[in-house]
């Protein structure tokens, strides 16, 4: 299990030929939970941003991830996508219950390397809060909307 925060800045390879494909800056989610894919910087004169099917990977290392390069695609914002740091992304976006409290400012996201599937949510009361009482993870919630504001867990398990 990893963190979006620790895989954000990392390097893409190309499995078949060691050669650098770029550096991971965002990842694309899909409601409910799922890793759509991740977003790379270009390379080249443009440096365009590239978006990188989540089946591309195939495998995720300590300095690095490997992936066997087709033809990535420009970065398009469809319906039921969001993403973690752009496009108005979630991080930072208040954490609300169904009946309305507040459980704090969403830091990070857990999820499963294999399969992409997204199994926790780390809140964030402020940095003397998480001091004291530490920052609370939120295990795979049943019902997850999110909003242009917030992100509304409407039951948890």
């Amino acid at each position: 299990m990893r963190t979006f925060s620790r895989v954000v800045g990392m390097l893409i390879y190309d499995v078949a030929s060691g050669n650098k494909v770029g550096r991971i800056t965002d990842f694309c989610i899909v409601e409910p939970g799922q890793v759509k894919g991740l977003l790379i910087d270009g390379k080249g004169i443009f440096h365009r941003t590239k978006f990188l099917p989540y089946e591309y990977i195939q495998s995720f290392g300590d300095d690095g991830v490997m992936v066997d390069p087709k033809e990535f695609s420009s970065v398009t914002k469809e319906d039921g996508q969001v993403y973690f740091l752009k496009y108005h992304g979630i991080k930072g976006k208040s954490f609300l219950t169904g009946e309305g409290n507040k459980l704090g400012l969403l830091d990070d996201v857990y999820f499963e390397e294999e399969t992409g599937t997204i199994v926790g949510y780390e809140v964030t009361d402020g940095f003397f809060a998480d001091m004291a009482e530490g920052k609370k993870v939120i295990n795979h919630p049943s019902d997850l909307i999110i909003g242009k504001d917030t992100v509304v867990v409407s039951v948890l398990t």
